[in-house]
């Protein structure tokens, strides 16, 4: 059990922080400031500093607040920080391609979120944080159609929100009607 998230100020760094701290929130009972739900927001950005008050309400883009405590997200999930040699070691395993093609990579631009080649360290500069991120992950490889759809149905179920009906969730829905139908 994680701590009481009421009366806090927490950095989260990384949008995966973020979901994972507003998961446990939603857990705790604790909803955005004004709405019935505590989901990742789209005007959020990173980092950002929550603050979580005794009324369970939260709020995103605060300062840190002398009455409130103070954490960062890495420390209450005990991942505080990635070190230098950990870091190197998965880049280095992700930058040795073993025969994969670079259209299934992680580091492929077409795969990241910053639209860049990450395996060329010139590409590196301003975006330190999803290189952890995707070092974080383990991942060498992007998910194949069906292994995507399988994640995103995973996800629903652990976390039904309605909100994720989008197209992606209607293609994981439509893959698994077929795949059901050939078992039958």
């Amino acid at each position: 059990m994680m701590i009481d998230l009421r009366n806090t100020c927490v950095l989260v760094r990384t949008p995966g922080e973020n979901e994972k701290l507003l998961k446990e929130a939603e857990k705790q009972g604790i909803t955005w400031k004004g709405r019935d739900y505590c989901r990742p927001l789209k005007e959020q950005t990173f980092p950002n500093i929550l603050k979580i008050f005794k009324d369970e309400s939260i709020v995103h883009n605060s300062y840190i607040d002398a009455n409130f405590a103070f954490y960062e997200a890495s420390e209450l999930f005990g991942e505080k920080g990635m070190t230098a040699r950990k870091f190197a070691d998965r880049i280095a395993d992700l930058g040795n391609c073993n025969g994969r093609n670079c259209s299934e990579c992680v580091l492929n631009k077409k795969n990241n979120k910053c639209k860049c080649n990450l395996c060329d360290i010139s590409e590196w500069k301003d975006n330190i944080d999803e290189l952890l991120e995707i070092a974080a992950s383990g991942k060498a490889t992007v998910l194949s159609p069906k292994e995507k759809a399988i994640d995103t149905l995973e996800n629903f179920i652990e976390n039904p929100d309605r909100a994720a009906l989008n197209d992606e969730f209607v293609e994981a829905l439509n893959l698994a009607v077929e795949k059901m139908k050939e078992v039958k």
